[in-house]
Formats: C-alpha cells, sequence, structure tokens
C-alpha cells in the first residue's frame, strides 16, 4: 500500500491546527515557532500559550510522522480533531485508512479512577444544565475522546478504517529517576502494563509512548495496511454475496444510517454468546469514586420512597446498586450466592458498560430507579429484612398470603433481574425494530424483541463475572421471566393472569389453603414480574419531581426516534405520534392517559392482592391529580396570551402519545 494513500491525524493540545505536507514541513509553524521560552521570555510562539515542558515534542513526532507519510493533520483539541475526522470519514469509497494519534497526558490516570466525573448517563440535572459560554467539545481530550471514537466506530458512524492510536505523553518526565516514587495505594497510577491493556480495552488500535520513535511510526504503516487488506477482503466477500441476493439481509438499504440498530447489536451478541472468552475482563472494581460526605447519602435514600437517581453521579448510582445486593446477600438463606465486595463491583461494572450512554431513558440510570424500586417493594413485603440492617420492621399493611410465596432466592433472582432488564438497549422500541426488518427482529421472529436480546446479552455478563449465578437453571428461567414480562406488549397478558388470580383468591378467602404446588409456583412467577413490572414503570409513581424529570426524559427519547422514522421515511411506531416537546398540556396528557391505561390498573390490582404496594397507588394517584392541576393552569394562561394576541401556536397531534409504546 502506497503510504500517501492513509491520512494521518496527529491531535495534541500543545500544538495548533495546521496541515503539515513532508515538502512543506519548514513552513509550519511546527518548525518556524519552535522554540524552547528562557526565563522571563515572554514572547509569543508556537506553544506559548500551554508553555510545555518539552516544546520539541511535537516537532520531533511530526518529523518521524512525515518520515513514512506523506502528510498529517495536526490539531489541538477535541473539536477540531472530531471535524477533520468527520470531513475524511465522508470519502469511504476507496478504503483509505485514517490514522488518530490521540494524546493521553500520562497525569490524566489521576482521573481514571472513574474516567468522568460527570454523570455518563442522562439526568435532569445534568443534559438540562446551561453550559457555560466556554465548554465546547474541546473537552473531549484524551481517554475520553479515545472512548468516544472506539463508541462511534463500534455504532458504525464511523469507518472502520479509523485506527484510534492511544500516545501517551509525560511517562519519562514521571518516571526518570529522581521522580516521586508512585505510591502502593489503591489510588496509586496504573502500572504500564496494566496502563496498555485499559486503553486497548477502551478502543485503542495500539499504544505508544511520546515522542514516537522511526520503528514507531512505521508500526502504524503496518497496522493501516492490514486494516485496509483486511476491509478489502470483507468488501469483496460481501459484494460477491450480496449479487445472490434479493433482498438486504438487515431489511433496509446499506446506505441507511443506524448501522447499530441493524448490525451491531447482533453481531456482538454473537460473537459474546460463541466467542465469550474474547471478551474483555480488564475490569477494576477500584474504578469508582464516592466522596466520603455522599456515602451515608446514598446509604440513607435507598431505603426510602422518595429516592431520585437525577441526584447522584453514575459512581454513585453503582454504589447504591452495590448496598442493595449486599443487603440481599446478607440473608443466611443466601449464603451460597455470596460474592465479595470486589466481586459485586465488578459485576455492576461490567452491566454498566454494556448500556448505551447515547440512550437518553433506558441507560444505567433507569436501571439503578428500578432496582431501588424493587428492592424498596421486597423490603415493605417482607420478602428482604428491613432496611438499614437491624432497623425494625415498620409494616403497617396486613400480611399478604401471595407474597409469602416469595423467598429470599427469588427476591436475589429479581434484584439480579433488574440489574440486566435493559442491557443494549438502543432507545427505540420494538415497533420501531420490527418496522425496520432489524436483524434483531428477525433473530427473535417478531416477539419481544429488545427483552429477548436482553436476556441474552446479559446471560453472557453472568456468564463471565457470576458464573453461579448463570449455570443455575432455577435462578435463570426466574431471571428470563422476569425479564420478559417487561415487554409491554405482554402488558394486557400479564392483567388478565392478575384478574384471573384475585378471582381465584377471592373464591379461596384470600388463602393458598389446598393449592397445588404447581399452581404456587405458577403464581409465584407471576408475582415476581408483576413486581418488575410495577418497578419498571415505577417513574410515574414516584414523588411529582422525579416522576416529572423521568417524563421529559422519556420523551426526549420518543422524540429521537421520531427523528430516526423521520430520516427513514418509515411510518410512525410511536402511539400517537412523535412527541410534542416543550409542552406542559401535551406532557401531562401523555402521563395521565398512561396512569389510565397501564399504571394504575397495575398497581391497583398488585395493591389487592399484596396491601403493602398500596402506597405506590397513592403516589400514582397524587401525581395524576398534579398532571390535572398543571394542565388546567397552563391553559388558563395560554387563554390570557391568546386574548392579548401573544400565543405562539404550537404543532399538535390528534392523540396524545403515550409514554410506553412498547419496550
Amino acid at each position: 500500500m502506497d503510504h500517501g494513500a492513509c491520512n494521518v491525524i496527529y491531535l495534541d493540545k500543545r500544538a495548533v491546527d495546521e496541515h503539515v505536507r513532508r515538502n512543506t514541513l519548514s513552513e509550519s509553524w511546527a518548525v518556524r515557532n519552535n522554540s524552547t521560552p528562557g526565563p522571563g521570555n515572554d514572547s509569543p510562539g508556537y506553544f506559548h500559550s500551554v508553555r510545555p515542558k518539552n516544546p520539541t515534542e511535537v516537532l520531533s513526532n511530526i518529523e518521524h510522522i512525515l518520515s513514512v507519510f506523506n502528510e498529517v493533520h495536526v490539531c489541538n483539541t477535541g473539536a477540531s480533531c472530531l471535524t477533520r475526522l468527520s470531513d475524511l470519514n465522508e470519502n469511504l469509497a476507496d478504503l483509505v485508512p485514517t490514522i488518530l494519534l490521540i494524546d493521553i497526558p500520562l497525569n490524566e490516570e489521576r482521573r481514571l479512577k472513574r474516567l468522568s466525573r460527570e454523570p455518563r448517563t442522562p439526568s435532569p440535572n445534568s443534559m438540562r444544565r446551561p453550559l457555560p459560554d466556554n465548554c465546547e467539545p474541546d473537552d473531549l481530550y484524551g481517554m475520553h475522546l479515545l472512548q468516544h471514537v472506539a463508541s462511534e466506530i463500534q455504532q458504525r458512524s464511523l469507518s472502520r478504517m479509523v485506527l484510534p492510536i492511544a500516545m501517551l505523553s509525560g511517562v519519562e518526565e514521571t518516571e526518570r529517576p529522581g521522580a516521586p516514587a508512585r505510591t502502593s495505594s489503591a489510588s496509586q497510577l496504573l502500572n504500564e502494563g496494566t496502563r496498555s491493556l485499559r486503553y486497548v480495552d477502551a478502543g485503542a488500535v495500539d499504544v505508544y509512548t511520546s515522542p514516537l520513535t522511526k520503528g514507531q511510526v512505521h508500526s502504524l504503516a503496518v497496522h493501516a495496511y492490514r486494516t485496509r487488506k483486511e476491509a478489502s477482503k470483507e468488501d469483496t466477500n460481501f459484494l460477491a454475496a450480496r449479487r445472490n441476493r434479493k433482498v438486504s439481509w438487515v431489511g433496509v438499504d446499506d446506505t441507511k444510517p443506524y448501522a447499530y440498530l441493524r448490525e451491531v447489536m447482533v453481531s456482538g451478541l454473537m460473537g459474546g454468546i460463541c466467542n465469550p472468552d474474547t471478551i474483555g475482563d480488564n475490569i477494576d472494581p477500584n474504578d469508582i469514586e464516592v466522596q466520603p460526605e455522599r456515602i451515608g447519602v446514598i446509604a440513607k435514600m435507598i431505603g426510602t420512597w422518595e429516592f431520585s437517581a437525577h441526584d447522584f453521579t453514575d459512581d454513585e448510582l453503582l454504589y447504591g446498586a452495590l448496598l442493595i445486593l449486599k443487603h440481599a446477600l446478607g440473608m443466611p438463606e443466601l449464603e451460597q450466592w455470596r460474592m465479595d465486595t470486589d466481586e459485586l463491583t465488578i459485576l455492576l461494572l461490567a452491566s454498566r458498560t454494556a448500556y448505551n450512554e447515547f440512550v437518553l431513558y433506558h441507560n444505567f440510570r433507569h436501571v439503578v430507579d428500578v432496582l431501588q424500586a424493587l428492592f424498596f417493594f421486597l423490603v415493605q413485603i417482607g420478602t428482604l429484612p428491613p432496611y438499614p440492617a437491624g432497623s425494625s420492621s415498620q409494616r403497617k399493611s396486613p400480611p399478604s398470603a401471595l407474597a409469602a410465596l416469595l423467598k429470599p432466592f427469588d427476591a436475589l433472582t429479581l434484584l439480579v433481574s433488574a440489574v440486566g432488564h435493559d442491557v443494549g438497549h438502543p432507545g427505540v422500541n420494538n415497533a420501531f425494530l420490527v418496522a425496520l426488518n432489524s436483524p434483531l427482529a428477525q433473530l427473535y421472529n417478531d416477539r419481544s424483541v429488545l427483552e429477548s436480546f436482553h436476556c441474552a446479552a446479559y446471560s453472557q455478563i453472568l456468564r463471565r463475572y457470576w458464573p453461579g449465578a448463570f449455570s443455575d437453571t432455577g435462578m435463570r428461567k426466574l431471571m428470563i421471566n422476569s425479564i420478559l414480562a417487561t415487554d409491554m406488549g405482554l402488558h394486557f397478558k400479564y392483567m388478565g393472569d392478575l384478574g384471573n388470580l384475585q378471582s381465584q383468591l377471592a373464591h379461596n378467602n384470600n388463602t393458598l389453603d389446598g393449592w397445588s404446588p404447581k399452581v404456587l409456583e405458577e403464581y409465584k412467577e407471576l408475582l415476581c414480574g408483576l413486581l418488575i413490572k410495577c418497578a419498571d414503570i415505577s417513574n410515574v409513581a414516584r414523588k411529582f419531581d422525579t416522576a416529572a424529570n423521568w417524563a421529559r426524559i422519556l420523551t426526549d427519547e420518543f422524540s429521537n426516534q421520531g427523528d430516526m422514522e423521520q430520516e427513514l421515511e418509515m411510518p410512525t411506531c410511536l402511539f400517537g405520534g412523535p412527541p410534542v416537546l416543550d409542552s406542559v398540556i401535551k406532557m401531562g396528557e401523555s402521563q395521565i392517559g398512561f396512569m389510565n391505561i397501564f399504571a394504575r390498573p397495575l398497581f391497583e390490582a398488585v395493591s389487592d392482592v399484596v396491601p403493602a404496594m398500596r402506597f405506590s397507588l397513592d403516589e400514582i394517584l397524587t401525581n395524576k391529580s398534579i398532571w390535572e392541576r398543571k394542565i388546567e393552569l397552563e391553559r388558563e394562561n395560554q387563554t390570557k396570551l391568546a386574548a392579548t394576541g401573544m400565543l405562539i401556536p404550537r404543532p399538535s397531534y390528534d392523540t396524545a402519545p403515550s409514554p410506553f409504546s412498547g419496550s
């Protein structure tokens, strides 16, 4: 391969944006301004704004790159780098590799205890917070940029011809003789081997140290050659196979967007099932950070119905999930299932990683919200011991014969199911995937498509990080049944089964006397499905401010699906059509409609057979009244504005969309 037929982008905040060719190197800023300022020398120059300790390093890297490649695009911010990458990514026909060298300062490892202190999953408190004027994508740098690019490649938003390379700077300064010794505490910097694996797991094709050597640059050329050769072979095989196809196997034209929905979900799942040993295993349980003053707050809030997942960072949410699992596993009946804190943390980290950050609602934040709701239910009905451990029970409701069917094993299985019930959710509903004729819909025959995928994908996580749970047929069966129960397409089937159960209990004086073990097992599984269903839609049963935040996020996710449907020129798969954004009336009507059709009947019937659940129904009725009042006030306000001629009409639809049109 001609080395000239390869793009090279070099990101380094110590540089300036420029396009440097081999024959114009002498005219570049890198050469003309490569003078190290001496003491007191404040003259402006190439490196003046950042004052690096070794300004010749960038020039050395550029020279070595140009000794092999004809040109290099030099960038100094994440924004300019992504812009250049996007420009080069537009032309994919010639299979031209793009080497992306990403500077990662070694001192960035001090922030790798958690790669981002900002929440990785959206919440109203984070995504709706006004951004400061200087908050641009420039902040995407180093490890964050590497992860972003790797994610874009995985989702097929970027070409597979892009080769992200981690280039560590500052290594010699930190590790030279006389430098401060590393500590041996849990917060110490990663050793060199683990460090390299961390960047590879994040998506780097290779890891180098700066300044580059000629040998390293030649190895870059080898990477580019291999990538182009493999891509060329794959394209040849693909085109040969395509000639024999009547229609595309993905169900839409291959040039259409959203390849993640069409290919990645299935290929990734199949890879995990068929080749489990290829799944990365470089997870450090110390990769979460919770401030000491927040530990008590988290521990307190997971035991109350006032819990709001929007108030916590992702690390804090994971810590809360850890406390929930540890409380359940503290029961003597669950001794054989116990794992130590590090093992549980690794399981939760692996699960969190499996959720898509680009999905607004069905992400890890929603998962912990569902987990906490389920935990609270199980404590209230007496399946789990009072929380905190050692506290006295505050249950005031009469005991439930049906709830007594649930044992500690069932409670643990429900909690484990909650952690994985939406793994890999793409942010669209089942109806969309079926209408798209996506590979996932084909794989699961258009039935409970996402829920079946969640079960299969989560099973691979358990297979790797909790093999005992994966291999136990009883836990696996109950887990699958519970996750499949979250398919809203099956809602009315569950309501019918629940109605039959109510009739049977009423006929038997609300006792289980005389029922066969088989019938009892069936009703126990039904109750598990009902509880996780309640937890999954408990967003409408939370305190009103929390419930309203969830409603806004879910509306945004549905709006994104509406945009996709419009781009794909397909009929909408959202009940009632795409939502109207920023309309209190439409959102309120949507919430009330969902409560009336789905949530209220479910929680009423469950509260009838398990009285301890009555509190959640009361919250739904309270929220319904608040929404009705807000709608009334907004209409009064609009009437006043219309009278003054100041009302700006909004678009409307015949039917307000339901907040849940399938999973």
